[in-house]
């Protein structure tokens, strides 16, 4: 006769990851660590679309002749490379990620002083980043990431104000 081994019941923990389960959770949440998995999957994203631009403007320069584009949807796509990588992968990659999800436990704190305004600065972020990926899109933009003055002021059919507006509300 065998005796059977009385099961223990695993207790799951409850952690950032399965705390509360579907989209409005992850929307409306409070919490520093899915803030910041927040910020890595629209930073991602952008990463993406940067690379995009990236390769098209490669593709352009394999063949002699660069058929694969016009000139101006060539800057055009060199302005909305640089926009991307550089507004919205390079400079909020490091404090919006590593800090949101590090910091405070480093730190020792349970979560981030003003959790709500936190989650706000993402969503000022994904407003800033659609508006100008709108702009960018729709229109386009021809003078390089820089937005120079000469490029940026005689050309009234690109949409040069909007894609710096979008730019101005991402900070």
């Amino acid at each position: 006769m065998t005796t059977g081994v009385a099961e223990v019941p695993v207790e799951s923990r409850v952690h950032y990851l399965n705390a509360n389960y579907g989209i409005k959770s992850w929307l409306f949440t409070t919490d520093h660590k899915r803030i910041a998995l927040l910020y890595l999957g629209s930073i991602t994203l952008m990463f993406f679309i940067g690379g995009a631009a990236a390769v098209m403007m490669r593709l352009h320069l394999i063949e002699p002749a660069g058929a694969l584009v016009q000139p101006e949807t060539y800057n055009k796509l060199f302005t909305m490379h640089g926009v991307v990588m550089v507004f919205f992968f390079l400079v909020p990659s490091i404090p919006a990620t590593l800090g949101n999800f590090l910091v405070p436990m480093m730190i020792g704190a349970r979560d981030l002083a003003f959790p709500r305004l936190n989650l706000l600065s993402w969503y000022v972020y994904i407003t800033g980043a659609a508006f100008t990926l709108y702009a960018l899109i729709s229109g386009g933009v021809d003078t390089g990431w820089t937005f120079y003055t000469p490029l940026s002021s005689h050309y009234l059919n690109t949409q040069v104000i909007a894609t710096a507006l979008g730019v101005f509300i991402t900070g």
